[in-house]
């Protein structure tokens, strides 16, 4: 059994969490996997750059969390797509972190079951808020 897998087998706070982090830019990504980091809670966490690397990670990895930017230039899934797949294929929890996506593409995510939508640039401390809330459930 995969440390992650563990961690959740233990179906506890205790064990290892998985986070995926979703995004084509490197530097949220970097801010976003320094920020789980930051929380001191066990976290595995694993990168994809676009939609399809995502789906893949996510039916290998199971993550208890997904970090899933919408607009994913040169990928064959839109995070719309993501967000989707995500939510029926592996149960994972969905949270929408986007700059550009409109409103309605937003409330569409949420209306699949996305947790929640943050809006960049954000705060780092209102997400770590929020990351230590949504790892804790």
């Amino acid at each position: 059994m995969t440390e992650a897998g563990a961690g959740k087998a233990e179906g506890g706070k205790g064990g290892e969490r998985t986070v995926l982090i979703v995004d084509d830019e490197a530097a949220t990504r970097r801010l976003l996997k320094s920020t789980v980091k930051g929380l001191g809670i066990p976290c595995k966490i694993v990168e994809a750059v676009d939609g399809d690397q995502a789906v893949a990670l996510a039916q290998r990895e199971r993550p208890d969390l997904a970090l899933v930017d919408i607009v994913l230039p040169g990928s064959s899934r839109s995070g719309v797509l993501v967000c989707q797949e995500l939510l029926k294929v592996t149960g994972t929890k969905v949270v929408i972190v986007t700059g550009q996506a409109s409103d309605s593409i937003t409330r569409s995510c949420l209306s699949l079951g996305a947790t929640d939508c943050v809006r960049k640039p954000f705060s780092v401390a209102e997400m770590r808020e929020k990351l230590q809330r949504w790892l804790s459930d």
